[in-house]
């Protein structure tokens, strides 16, 4: 009777183990994963909380063609796959992501550390269980590591955080000559065609050699208005006036560039200009002249829609 009692306790034994094992490993737990980047904390939360930036990073979004994208003010829309930003701070942001019939809140904070302060540490956390974090995690929550691996990266690339490739160079053209004028806008490119048919004839009068660099900057003034200015480069320094219509100028050789080599309409170098701007304000670089593009297409006199080969470049250090 005993033993048989005994027999009767061994399945009771093992129920009972078998559930305190599913209730421990269906247990909530926290589960936390973090990286860091080298950019500013206040910085980062735009690229956060922007739905069109989080959109270059999060997965499934980042592989995603942008006609593929839905986005309203605070979700993104991919197929099955949602995302929506639920709440935000200086420092930490509040998501909500759907897969199918899976979901997962989930916060992302951004703090700076003590000593290195143009650095980031994003952390992830969210809450899983005991058994998702042993095999690894739902797809749902490996996605959300691999995005934040993904946006370390994302803050290396400047194509996708600038939407250029934003270079460091340094200045190899020296001695040039400089002209400037205030034209009417919609007479930009004959314009500008003559200012430099101008400088290339002065160089000749004045003994020196034009080598064939092309350098433009140009600011609209507003009441279609734009002050341009032009300058080529010569082979030799040259002495001129306060007063002449042209000024000799040099380049620093060696001295720091952000470069963008770029080829398309002509009408987006302002746009170039504000992104290798951001760069530099985001690195902390000192601006030491004012942006300027040389021309990598032959010839000058380009209109604003016309397609060109610029570099364009902003001395810095």
């Amino acid at each position: 009777m005993i033993m048989m009692n005994r027999k009767a306790l061994v399945p009771l034994l093992l129920l009972l183990i078998a559930g305190i094992v599913i209730f421990l490993a269906f247990q909530p737990v926290k589960d936390k994963y973090g990286v860091e980047a080298n950019y500013q904390a206040l910085k980062a939360a735009e690229h956060l909380s922007d739905p069109k930036k989080v959109a270059k990073w999060m997965l499934p979004f980042s592989t995603a063609t942008p006609a593929d994208l839905t986005f309203t003010p605070q979700s993104i829309i991919y197929g099955t796959d949602t995302l929506e930003i639920k709440q935000q701070s200086a420092i930490d942001i509040k998501y909500l992501k759907k897969k199918g019939s899976a979901s997962l809140p989930f916060l992302i904070t951004a703090e700076p550390p003590v000593d290195q302060p143009s650095h980031t540490i994003f952390k992830l956390a969210y809450i899983s269980t005991r058994w998702n974090t042993l095999k690894g995690g739902s797809q749902i929550e490996k996605e959300a590591k691999q995005s934040l691996d993904s946006l370390k990266k994302y803050f290396t690339d400047p194509v996708r955080l600038y939407g250029y490739d934003v270079k460091r160079i340094t200045v190899t053209d020296t001695t040039f000559l400089f002209a400037s004028r205030t034209i009417a806008a919609d007479k930009f490119a004959e314009e500008s065609k003559a200012l430099f048919d101008f400088l290339i004839s002065e160089s000749k009068k004045r003994d020196v050699v034009y080598t064939g660099v092309r350098i433009f900057h140009m600011e609209d003034d507003g009441n279609n208005t734009r002050k341009i200015f032009a300058g080529i480069s010569i082979n030799r320094s040259l002495k001129t006036r306060n007063d002449d219509p042209v000024n000799f100028k040099m380049m620093p050789y060696g001295k720091n560039l952000l470069a963008v080599d770029y080829e398309g309409p002509y009408y987006n170098v302002k746009k170039i200009n504000e992104a290798i701007e951001e760069y530099r304000t985001d690195n902390k670089l000192v601006s030491m002249a004012i942006p300027f593009h040389k021309y990598l297409s032959e010839g000058y006199g380009f209109t604003d829609s016309q397609v060109v080969k610029l570099r364009v470049c902003y001395p810095v250090y």
